[in-house]
């Protein structure tokens, strides 16, 4: 597995690249194609495809057109806190002991 924290920004923006290549290929889509369907120039795909700088909403764009939107999941999922046994034993000793009459 790649540590990407190992990777400059440029490293990471030129394998993003690779990707969508790869991804585009895969849809058997031409650069002029898959830059139409996204609403970018074929120029815009051609120059994210080496590697060069890209905007979220262009990448969001290209993710949607190639069905890999799903790739984004983990980004956007909420974290599940674990609680620790302190937080448990006072969750229990909030709870209410007994229901029904009081003064």
């Amino acid at each position: 597995m790649n540590n990407f924290y190992n990777n400059s920004n440029k490293e990471l923006i030129r394998l993003w690249g690779e990707k969508l290549k790869e991804l585009r290929l895969e849809a058997n889509l031409s650069q002029a194609s898959l830059a139409e369907q996204a609403g970018l120039g074929r120029n815009s795909v051609a120059e994210i495809e080496k590697g060069r700088n890209f905007s979220v909403g262009s990448l969001i764009a290209l993710l949607r057109v190639l069905n890999q939107l799903d790739r984004l999941e983990g980004f956007f999922q909420k974290r599940q806190h674990e609680l620790t046994p302190m937080e448990i034993f006072e969750r229990e000793q909030k709870k209410r002991k007994r229901g029904g009459y009081t003064k």
